[in-house]
């Protein structure tokens, strides 16, 4: 199973790096692996959402098309999990900290196994190494959008 957890403090709002990471559509831009990514709303309530997503990844020559479903607590929780036959499991969970300044500490953790046997060691070796940049790409995104606005 391809496990990763990361937490790093960031120069922007809780509320700015919740808005980033829940921006599934952007992803194809900035993070490698993602090709396509479109969301359809499920439900919308005051202090939560959830939305199902499909998507587009590409793990070395292989390319795959996976569903998701993303609940959000804004601005303090997302975390997305699918069912997809692809995977034995999948779940990613983002949690967003206030800090002092309009900082916030973010938190990213990853847990997937492939669904195949043949997938598993070429999937969890690709996934491990994109997780272990995934906070890296979204500093970097954030940076692009939001200079000059803290």
């Amino acid at each position: 199973m391809a496990y990763h957890e990361e937490r790093r403090m960031f120069p922007y709002t809780a509320e700015q790096m919740f808005e980033l990471v829940a921006d599934v559509e952007s992803y194809p831009e900035f993070l490698p692996l993602w090709h396509e990514a479109r969301t359809r709303p499920v439900s919308n309530r005051d202090s939560w959402d959830i939305y199902r997503t499909s998507q587009i990844i590409q793990l070395g020559p292989i390319r795959r098309r996976f569903s998701t479903e993303t609940r959000m607590w804004r601005p303090k929780t997302i975390e997305i999990n699918s069912s997809d036959t692809f995977f034995k499991l999948f779940s990613i969970e983002w949690d967003f900290e206030p800090l002092p300044n309009n900082h916030c500490r973010v938190e990213f953790r990853l847990r997937c196994e492939a669904g195949s046997r043949l997938m598993k060691p070429v999937f969890e070796l690709v996934l491990t190494e994109s997780a272990q940049t995934t906070m890296h790409a979204f500093q970097k995104r954030a940076r692009m959008l939001y200079a000059g606005q803290v």
